[in-house]
């Protein structure tokens, strides 16, 4: 099996990158699920979107409680390791139950997982607002562990601001993740171009990275997918732009709710 890591700053549509990776032919086509919410219209909406099959949840404490894993973990996880209190597995034992209904192909050499809850090995991951940079010691104890074949890391390098709309839309839909900052569309775009420039000019993640222009990406950008198709060894999608223009419909439509609201 050859393993593919999407490491990412929250924001940058990490887990439909994630999603479009496993469509290729020798992925396991995990299914991709709509998270909506109520706009402004009073309208349910896709505000964000979830490809549960390639989540993986790395050394973390999280509760047998919540969500996630009552929805989709309980009835197997039990059986297969004895009872734990935690979600706290290996990428082994972390590919051996997930969940088996969320692929579409049962005869992939391929996968790509994306880590929870620290989507990108920050150190500090609790803090959006922060310049994060990153976790060695995480990093090289997950890349250790799944060996990965390449490590995608989606970047930001735009003065176009959909994206960003969205994920402003997106913290004020989770209290939780709230930000009190002044300028928002001004703070994102430098937060997300300085941390672009730092991982890109730094090499953090190390050498066997490759880098997606996600705006370009997320905009049809035939080039900027074919190199997407170089680094993870795979011919391209015959209705790519299909997938590609379903995902931006979805950012575009909750930007224009921050227009609405802010004009």
């Amino acid at each position: 099996m050859k393993n593919y890591l999407v490491l990412y700053n929250p924001g940058l549509c990490g887990t439909w990158l994630t999603w479009l990776i496993n469509q290729h032919k020798n992925f396991p086509q995990y299914k991709l699920k709509d998270k909506n919410y109520i706009n402004d219209k009073e309208e349910t909406k896709p505000l964000d979107v979830g490809c549960f099959g390639s989540d993986w949840y790395t050394y973390q404490h999280i509760s047998k409680d919540s969500d996630y894993y009552l929805n989709n973990y309980h009835s197997n996880l039990d059986d297969e390791f004895g009872k734990r209190s935690t979600l706290n597995y290996t990428f082994e034992e972390n590919r051996r139950i997930r969940p088996m209904c969320e692929r579409n192909n049962e005869s992939f050499t391929k996968d790509c997982v994306k880590i929870l809850p620290n989507h990108g090995c920050f150190r500090d991951y609790h803090r959006l607002e922060k310049f994060n940079t990153i976790n060695q010691k995480l990093l090289k104890k997950i890349t250790d562990d799944m060996q990965p074949e390449k490590i995608i890391v989606p970047v930001f390098n735009s003065e176009n601001d959909t994206l960003i709309k969205r994920w402003v839309i997106y913290l004020d839909n989770n209290h939780k993740l709230k930000i009190l900052i002044f300028d928002e569309l001004v703070y994102w775009e430098k937060n997300w171009n300085e941390w672009s420039d730092y991982v890109i000019q730094d090499n953090p993640y190390g050498n066997n990275v490759h880098y997606v222009d996600i705006e370009k990406l997320t905009s049809g950008d035939n080039d900027e997918y074919l190199k997407l198709c170089e680094a993870i060894d795979e011919t391209p999608i015959d209705n790519i732009q299909e997938d590609i223009t379903a995902y931006r419909n979805i950012l575009s439509e909750v930007a224009e709710q921050y227009d609405r609201i802010n004009k």
